[in-house]
């Protein structure tokens, strides 16, 4: 698994053989040792805030050894709450540094991974000594464009937030603007950032005289703090208005009611999942449609890391904002197994696809009736299912079997009697066969199956 970066004229990033490295630029190599020395880096350290780096500084210049975030993701697999997490990161970083002299030079979610919950800033070539007198960000346009705006255009028009996949450098104002009617454009939301620097831009085109060029300002360097501090606050305002959490989706409310589960059968499904867990005691586990996160929680008592995939946006969003405020360590991934993320960027080698990041980096697979909606609404083989699940998984499978009976399958099947009407466990245990074995079966008594299967060596 290989991808690296290019872009940044300080240094660049590699991963070889499953090492992070920084390459500094000799012109860049004062400033990065200077910034590595500061209270102010050591102290963002220390917190988690900001990477760690072990230096090598040789004759053959300076590089930075960073270590690996266990399952990174992207902006474009992030929630809301992941968003506004590393926008107040961004933020909160950038003020801090001014007591030391520093200043944030670019700010974009990308500078940004997730350990578990917690948001950590990976860039450390996107520090800078800061001008005392200057008291404008230089940052402060690509943080609009890339951090503000699409969440302003995901509340306003539900513009997914997958989008940013497109949109390395965020959104114009004047695109954004075009999108949005005029009641919109004139709301607190979509005002300051969208219709004021759009109609200033059309004004600026549509005057066509010489302008006259304003010397610089200089202010006070104390002066120049606090109007720094002040663009910030603001900016961290309208940014945690923009991310308020969604209200409900089809599938945020589904755990809460269910009708094809009695309390009965909720909790001997529940007690057999805890039981299977401290018993096979994984390390690693990635929970497949793992909805609001009741069972990725669950497994957090049991797992060092814990990943939760769901491809439902508000679902996702309750996991992320419930363990990151109980401090679980269980990384969110808004993102749908049936069409996993592709790699993206430069000849497709900046940003990593979903699966070749998740691909056996597991003790143990969830994947809770989950099996009949990859078969029933994105019509994936069940052999399929399984030999993708013998990829993920380094040793253990926990799925859940549905049986065609079952009201959910049928209201999935959709009259396609004829293909799906005569699946049954066994299968299920077919299609297994060469990549796992059975382990433990235990059988609800609503006709749902629940299977401990273990990988064949």
């Amino acid at each position: 698994m290989t991808a690296g970066t290019f872009r940044d004229p300080a240094g660049s990033l590699r991963l070889v053989d499953g090492q992070v490295l920084r390459s500094v630029h000799p012109a860049a190599r004062a400033d990065a040792l200077s910034f590595l020395a500061s209270s102010f880096c050591r102290s963002a350290q220390q917190r988690g805030d900001l990477i760690a780096a072990e230096v090598d500084d040789s004759p053959s210049g300076l590089t930075l050894h960073h270590p690996r975030i266990p399952f990174p993701t992207y902006p474009w697999e992030w929630t809301p709450g992941q968003w506004l997490a590393a926008a107040e990161l961004t933020l909160n970083l950038c003020d801090e540094a001014l007591d030391s002299g520093l200043v944030l030079k670019d700010a974009t979610p990308l500078n940004v991974l997730f350990h578990g919950a917690r948001p950590v800033f990976v860039d450390i070539l996107s520090f800078e000594q800061r001008d005392p007198a200057a008291s404008l960000w230089l940052a402060y346009g690509q943080f609009v464009r890339t951090f503000l705006l699409p969440l302003v255009m995901h509340r306003a028009l539900g513009w997914p937030l997958a989008l940013s996949l497109f949109k390395r450098d965020g959104y114009e104002p004047a695109d954004c603007y075009a999108a949005l009617g005029w009641r919109k454009r004139l709301s607190r939301d979509a005002f300051w950032p969208v219709t004021l620097p759009t109609l200033l831009d059309r004004r600026k085109s549509a005057n066509t005289a010489p302008a006259h060029t304003q010397p610089k300002r200089a202010h006070d360097p104390e002066i120049s703090v606090r109007i720094l501090r002040r663009t910030l606050n603001d900016l961290r305002r309208r940014t945690q208005r923009a991310a308020e959490a969604g209200s409900s989706s089809t599938w945020s409310g589904y755990t809460g009611a269910l009708t094809h589960y009695t309390p009965e059968q909720t909790q001997s499904k529940l007690d057999w999942v805890q039981r299977t867990l401290q018993s096979v005691e994984p390390s690693q586990l990635l929970d497949i449609g793992a909805n609001t996160g009741d069972f990725s929680i669950l497994a957090s008592q049991f797992a060092d890391e814990v990943v939760a995939l769901e491809r439902d946006l508000v679902s996702a969003d309750r996991i992320f904002r419930n363990t990151r405020e109980r401090n679980l360590s269980i990384t969110t991934i808004c993102a749908d197994i049936a069409r996993p993320t592709p790699a993206a960027g430069w000849k497709n080698a900046e940003s990593l696809a979903l699966l070749p990041r998740l691909e056996d980096q597991f003790d143990c697979v969830l994947m809770l009736a989950v099996i009949h909606h990859l078969i029933l609404m994105e019509q994936i083989p069940l052999r399929a299912i399984l030999v993708l699940c013998s990829r993920l998984t380094r040793r253990y499978l926990i799925v859940e079997w549905v049986p065609v009976e079952d009201p959910m399958y049928q209201s999935l099947m959709r009259g396609r009697d004829a293909l799906y009407g005569s699946l049954s466990e066994n299968d299920l245990l077919a299609a297994s066969a060469g990549h796992f074995s059975v382990r433990d079966r235990h059988a609800l008594s609503n006709g749902r199956i629940l299977f401990l299967l273990e990988k064949s060596a």
